[in-house]
């Protein structure tokens, strides 16, 4: 009679992780917290909503990215 090796759990099993050393919720409390930002009063008073604000921002972040040149290999002038 042949011997049948034992096949590795599949790739989608639990089972086959060291589950020993596993901590419950490390990093639930990170989760619950969210991105809270504070905002100044003054900075505040020129918004009337979150929209607008996240708009601001995203406008902001995509004018500083066009005004950063790409990294690149520097190209020499042609000669004339």
């Amino acid at each position: 009679m042949k011997k049948t090796a034992k096949r590795p759990p599949p790739e989608t099993s639990l089972s086959r992780y060291d589950w020993s050393r596993a901590k419950r919720g490390r990093y639930a409390g990170a989760l619950r917290k969210g991105h809270v930002v504070a905002i100044d009063d003054d900075v505040w008073a020129s918004f009337p909503d979150e929209k607008l604000i996240n708009e601001a921002l995203r406008l902001l972040a995509a004018a500083a990215a066009a005004a950063v040149p790409k990294k690149g290999r520097a190209r020499r002038p042609k000669a004339a």
